[in-house]
């Protein structure tokens, strides 16, 4: 079990995310993702089989997509707080909710609130490995069509800047790759989970085609930081999939002392 690098998944920011004052992590957006790719033990191919090398290649190509779509999310999100087509009305909300004390508001609007993931550390410790799989493959599938209809509503919106709708088009396409390639992973472990039952229905696409501007800038307010929070858990579990496949349970543990 060697070959781990000295900065393993951060656990702890992930359950900031998910728990507690999730919204002040804005101010952190750059900080956020700190980990470090975990280095590969090289697999014996006599005793794995290819199915196992196979396996290896789809979490490494899993890794890199889910960093890239969620560096584009984060990019997308800053790109209407500082642009001029949203960024007054982005400002002002985020500025009612503070004097408000309801910035946990807009995380309770998201969509996958309902999937349930571990919420302390000694929970992300009992999640299993097909656990970690089946969130992730939930998660992916719930922004399947909320993508679709953001890069339709974005392209049919009055003043859209380019560089919005290009990043929204990218995160569309990658999500894509990175669903199928989730796809691919599931069989190999539990095709169980691919009955699960129908994907969690996104019901906001009202206020992206709303005649009102303040309104279609609040859904995109929500839109855009709901799905920033997700795809980073799904890159955190991303992580540990690969960490969980190559190295075992020692992924469970952290570097941190207060672990």
């Amino acid at each position: 079990m060697t070959g781990l690098s000295n900065r393993q998944p951060c656990v702890h920011t992930y359950l900031a995310i998910r728990h507690g004052k999730r919204t002040l992590l804005m101010l952190l957006v750059s900080n956020l993702i700190l980990w470090e790719k975990v280095v590969s033990v090289p697999l014996n191919v006599s005793e794995s089989g290819l199915n196992e090398v196979s396996l290896k290649d789809l979490f490494d190509n899993a890794t890199t997509l889910s960093e890239n779509i969620t560096k584009l999310a984060t990019d997308m999100r800053m790109e209407f707080f500082y642009n001029n087509f949203s960024s007054r009305t982005f400002s002002k909300i985020l500025i009612s909710l503070h004097k408000e004390m309801k910035l946990d508001d807009v995380f309770n609007k998201c969509h996958t609130l309902s999937i349930k993931t571990p919420e302390t550390k000694a929970e992300v410790r009992k999640t299993s490995f097909e656990d970690f799989l089946n969130i992730t493959f939930s998660i992916l599938r719930a922004w399947k069509d909320p993508l679709k209809h953001l890069v339709t509503e974005l392209s049919a919106m009055p003043r859209v800047p380019d560089v919005i709708l290009s990043k929204a088009k990218a995160i569309e396409a990658q999500h894509k790759i990175l669903l199928e390639n989730i796809m691919k992973v599931v069989p190999k472990v539990n095709p169980a989970i691919q009955e699960n039952e129908d994907s969690i229905v996104w019901s906001d696409l009202d206020s992206l085609q709303s005649d009102d501007e303040e309104i279609r800038l609040f859904g995109l307010y929500v839109f855009s930081y709901c799905l920033r929070v997700d795809l980073q858990i799904v890159e955190f579990y991303v992580y540990m999939l690969r960490c969980l496949h190559i190295h075992g349970n020692i992924c469970y543990l952290e570097s941190d002392p207060s672990f």
